[in-house]
């Protein structure tokens, strides 16, 4: 039996640690699994043991809008993520023809916060602190006419670099409009949970085009590994991080990622709680108490040895 410790997503947990239930032999006792995000404070019944994430102080790294980007500039690697900069300034001095220009607090996710700025306006907009600049992509691939989002989930645990099999496309509801600074046109997707909303959640998978931008999105999160070192160095056998990683497709196929979450949302669509974040959840559960699972594919290791061994 799993016994688990969650402030986010419990149901889903509960659900997906219901569906190992059968896998263990009731009469063993297995660590806690925990998912316990310390915004909201630290866990009073924390389990000396428990499977559980790397340390706040070390995750946030990947959380962090401007240090990602740091980190990027001090790895050298380019061509991921749009321009981004952490002055108007700065910005300003972009090589290249754009249009428009996000505003993104650094440390805020689901679209909070962001206000969208034309190039025009750019040079007499009064930059909040904390902020990032990000160069808006407008050459993007569209669904029926409108913007789209996909999210894949990366999961770093015991020193390895894994993407899971599938994610999700987040259609937003506006016709989009090229060079337009219009928040419900370019960010904002509320309303998925609603049925009669315009805005729909899929599966990536359920998409003709899916596997391909699986394909590419594990590529990239290949060339961005460098920036998880730290990270990677603080999993084990019993330390792990899931990352939902945002990624915008280009008309000609390629992608750009957009953002790291490394305490994403995981509460979406019935559809997609159902079909692919409880199964998410089962499957890491599966690999930290040594099932294993073709679900999550390897990309990077760490450690030049062999990975720890579960539960040492």
């Amino acid at each position: 039996m799993i016994r688990i410790q969650t402030n986010r997503a419990n149901q889903l947990f509960e659900i997906a640690a219901k569906n190992l239930s059968t896998a263990f032999d009731e009469t063993g006792t297995l660590p806690v699994f925990s998912y316990w995000c310390k915004f909201f404070g630290e866990n009073p019944d924390e389990q000396e043991g428990s499977i559980r994430l790397v340390d706040a102080k070390i995750y946030n790294n990947l959380e962090s809008k401007s240090r990602v980007n740091q980190l990027l500039q001090e790895k050298n690697i380019t061509h991921v993520f749009p321009a981004t900069y952490h002055s108007i300034q700065d910005a300003l001095k972009h090589r290249g023809n754009v249009d428009i220009w996000f505003i993104k607090p650094s440390h805020l996710s689901g679209g909070r916060g962001i206000e969208v700025v034309s190039n025009e306006k750019l040079s007499y907009f009064d930059l909040p602190p904390f902020n990032i600049v990000q160069e808006g992509i407008e050459n993007i691939a569209l669904i029926g006419g409108r913007k789209f989002v996909v999210r894949v989930y990366g999961f770093l645990w015991n020193k390895n670099l894994y993407i899971f099999d599938d994610g999700f496309v987040l259609i937003h509801g506006p016709q989009y409009v090229y060079k337009s600074t219009d928040y419900s046109i370019q960010v904002d997707h509320q309303g998925y949970h609603d049925a009669e909303s315009k805005v729909e959640m899929r599966l990536l998978s359920s998409l003709d085009s899916g596997n391909r931008i699986m394909e590419k999105a594990s590529a990239a999160m290949e060339k961005i590994a460098p920036i998880m070192e730290e990270t990677l160095a603080a999993t084990s056998p019993r330390h792990y991080l899931i990352l939902g990683i945002d990624v915008l497709v280009l008309d000609d196929g390629n992608l750009k990622f957009i953002e790291i979450n490394a305490i994403p949302n995981f509460v979406h669509s019935p559809s997609i709680n159902r079909e692919l974040n409880v199964p998410l959840f089962e499957h890491v559960m599966r690999m930290v108490y040594g099932l294993g699972t073709e679900r999550f594919r390897r990309l990077e290791t760490f450690a030049s040895g062999p990975a720890l061994p579960l539960f040492g």
